[in-house]
């Protein structure tokens, strides 16, 4: 009988230390710091426009800023070096500028996509018809950049009418 009674004491206990232990659920974002407004979800942060990495400490556009060496060629053109200049907006945190040597004195003003290493400026053609002029820039591992422009009428049926490709390095 005592070992019946032992027994079933120490399934008790055992029970209620199981039931108790897996009611307790640990809570994974107890020990995360998500900085520049970022949230922890499932131990992730979820960084807010404008910041990355694993704790939202980065500035998205800092990987951009630097001047690229390169050459730009236009549709079947020839190959003209050309070098890019990408500064920050001190207004803006996500916004940078960008200067061609090619197309000096404009100075292109765009935003840092946040989550990819892309980024796209629209800028409107003045002329008498309507035309968009995309500039699309991608920074493949931190070094390289290659933008590509192409111009369109506003309809997208319309087929793009000029194309240029930059390609260069950081220095």
């Amino acid at each position: 009988m005592k070992f019946s009674k032992t027994s079933l004491l120490t399934v008790l206990v055992c029970s209620v230390f199981i039931v108790l232990m897996s009611a307790c659920e640990r809570n994974v974002c107890n020990n995360i710091t998500c900085f520049n407004g970022g949230s922890c979800n499932m131990g992730i942060c979820n960084c807010p426009l404008g910041y990355e990495g694993e704790q939202c400490q980065k500035e998205a556009r800092l990987r951009y800023l630097g001047v690229y060496s390169g050459y730009t060629r236009c549709d079947d053109g020839g190959y003209l070096i050309d070098s890019v200049l990408i500064e920050k907006d001190p207004k803006r945190i996500n916004y940078v500028y960008v200067s061609f040597k090619s197309i000096l004195p404009k100075v292109l003003h765009g935003y840092v996509s946040n989550s990819a290493s892309t980024y796209e400026i629209v800028i409107p053609n003045d002329s008498a018809v309507y035309y968009l002029k995309r500039y699309s820039l991608t920074l493949q591992g931190d070094k390289m950049l290659k933008m590509q422009t192409y111009e369109s009428k506003e309809d997208p049926a319309d087929t793009f009418y000029h194309s240029c490709m930059f390609n260069g390095s950081k220095q």
